[in-house]
């Protein structure tokens, strides 16, 4: 029996019977969204990280004693630290599991099907710690008087986010980087309003876990230190003693290395493995060794070029606009009043948006463990709007904008997510190219194919028959080699002058190295020449997936959209493609081709 007591609870704006039943909704939304399309690819593990996980992890296996458990030559050791151990070491332990309760998983072939959904499980917790933190910020910010349904709009703008919903349909490090990172200051802030010893060992076990998810989440230390600090200015902290404060920092540090350890322990037994990868890594991030995936960063600009990819590709415009707003009020509001709610957000935030705006890699996918704390920013200062709004009289202005905005934010990104996910209600690109090359390209016929990129066509089973690459002669074009000079092209041309079909898979090559003539001057005259038809070349086929306006087309191609509006090449090339397949018509030998290579 409900009476009206109860009912009232559960209908009204605010409360928490309405406030859970709001977040099961977001929750459920963006279930749906990760879940829909997992085996975007066909099981043919399209994405390169994602595929060396899987690798990886494959290659794990138990040690026969202890001895050799502590040994380099451990079958536990992943011998890889470009990213942390952690998401193998989970990943295979669910692997097993689902293995047992579900015998047709267990096939190694089959990784993907288990890492792709606990990829996205990892993402809807971070929906919900990204409530979580906007709540209990609000709750611990005397100028919060909207506590309930901001961290409602918080998370949905996080559920929607076309960047969390695609990086939740790849297995990769970042989701539960992301999560990890959330799950470390919703604790950091309950230490900093006086939770006990038990909230500081998971603080210390989250930080440490990220640290072995991957390096990159350092300033989370300074979080810690944050929530260390902040005790003095919340008024429910439980001590102000230094001793027990320096013993409490002590536990949080020794609990955090050793989780850190027990969760990537070859950092420690074959450190110099680890720590030669991980500088390798450093040295790539910030351009001092420049290969060829990150050739597309060269001229970006630094913050801004982060910024405006999260902005028009990762959340959207409308929500973009905002979250960068919300960032910069957040700073300005901090350098005014020094709130101790403000300071825990930047205290993240603000060292790594430095980072990654400093870095010449910048993927997209690096925005991921800032964009939840971005959307709490937002939300904050809708909240601050309104009440300037309030105090300077303008209630009925007030309620209009400010509704509108509630509204309109996460409206803008159901439609853009809708948009997004409507790329996985049909086959990968490469997989209907290949299929076209089967039915459409001779076996025996001579195929080009582009080095560092996917080689096409894929194995496919058609009409119940077997189809492989190995059907057709392949020849590999190492575009990228350096020196980009005659002696390369002198091979490059016969290969050209020999195919009977040039296949490009994506804008990879094309899209990069276009962009840097004073590196490659032939190679980007080769692509330009080839692309307007030029080269004896016309092109047969095309495939994309998916609205156009989401991959559209990149210089030298005709058509192509300003760099401005051009989406990083990693949000592009892994799951909706542009594929190019080109028929020798001309057949110009070998001599022709070099000479239209060589002449301006």
């Amino acid at each position: 029996m409900t009476g009206p007591g109860i009912r009232s609870r559960i209908t009204r704006w605010g409360t928490p019977g309405w406030e859970r039943l709001s977040l099961g909704l977001i929750v459920a939304i963006g279930a749906a969204l990760r879940l829909y399309g997992v085996n975007w690819d066909g099981g043919q593990w399209l994405h390169p990280d994602e595929r060396q996980v899987y690798f990886l992890i494959n290659q794990l296996s138990w040690p026969r004693s202890l001895a050799e458990a502590w040994s380099p030559d451990s079958p536990l050791n992943p011998r890889f630290f470009a990213y942390g151990s952690l998401p193998l070491y989970l990943l295979k332990l669910v692997a097993t599991l689902v293995g047992v309760l579900i015998p047709a998983l267990h096939h190694p072939d089959n990784l993907h099907l288990i890492g792709r959904p606990l990829a996205a499980i990892l993402d809807l917790g971070t929906v919900y710690l990204t409530y979580r933190l906007a709540r209990g910020l609000m709750k611990g910010d005397e100028r919060a008087g909207a506590a309930g349904y901001l961290p409602l709009l918080a998370a949905s703008l996080v559920s929607l986010a076309v960047l969390h919903i695609q990086q939740a349909h790849f297995y990769t490090v970042d989701p539960l980087l992301t999560f990890l990172v959330m799950l470390t200051l919703n604790l950091a802030m309950d230490v900093a309003q006086g939770a006990g010893w038990g909230r500081r060992v998971g603080l210390g076990a989250a930080l440490g876990m990220a640290l072995a998810t991957k390096v990159s989440a350092f300033p989370l230390v300074l979080t810690v230190y944050a929530a260390d600090r902040l005790q003095d200015q919340t008024c429910v902290s439980r001590t102000h003693r230094p001793t027990a404060k320096f013993v409490q920092s002590l536990l949080t540090v020794g609990v955090t290395v050793v989780v850190f350890f027990l969760t990537q322990p070859y950092a420690l037994i074959d450190w110099q493995t680890f720590l030669d990868h991980t500088l390798r890594e450093m040295q790539i991030a910030r351009g001092i060794l420049e290969v060829p995936y990150t050739l597309q960063y060269r001229g970006t600009w630094p913050f801004l070029y982060s910024m405006w990819q999260t902005a028009l590709w990762g959340l959207g415009i409308p929500v973009g606009v905002m979250v960068w707003a919300g960032l910069a009020a957040l700073l300005i509001r901090w350098l005014r009043y020094g709130r101790w709610t403000d300071t825990l957000l930047l205290a993240w935030a603000g060292p790594t948006f430095l980072v990654i705006g400093l870095l010449h890699t910048r993927y997209l996918r690096y925005m991921l463990p800032l964009t939840p704390v971005l959307c709490v920013t937002a939300v904050q200062l809708l909240e601050a709007l309104k009440d300037r709004a309030l105090r300077q009289h303008r209630e009925l202005l007030c309620r209009r904008v400010w509704t509108t905005l509630c509204l309109m934010l996460p409206a803008s990104s159901l439609s853009y997510a809708l948009a997004f996910t409507s790329i996985y209600a049909t086959p990968h690109s490469l997989i209907t190219a290949s299929e076209w090359i089967y039915r459409h390209i001779p076996t025996g016929s001579t195929l080009a194919v582009e080095h560092w990129d996917v080689a096409l066509p894929l194995p496919l089973e058609i009409d119940g028959v077997s189809w492989r690459i190995s059907q057709y002669e392949v020849r590999t074009l190492p575009l990228y080699d350096e020196p980009d000079n005659m002696t390369k092209w002198q091979a490059l041309v016969s290969d050209l002058a020999a195919s009977d079909y040039l296949i490009l898979s994506s804008r990879r090559l094309y899209g990069s190295i276009s962009r840097r003539p004073d590196r490659y001057p032939i190679a980007s005259r080769y692509y330009s020449l080839l692309l307007a038809g030029n080269l004896g070349f016309e092109c047969v086929a095309e495939f994309t997936r998916g609205p156009t306006w989401l991959n559209p087309r990149a210089f030298p191609l005709s058509g192509a959209v300003p760099p401005l509006l051009l989406p990083d090449e990693s949000f592009v090339v892994y799951d909706h493609p542009r594929v190019l397949i080109f028929r020798n018509r001309d057949h110009l030998p070998a001599d022709e081709l070099m000479h239209r290579l060589r002449t301006p």
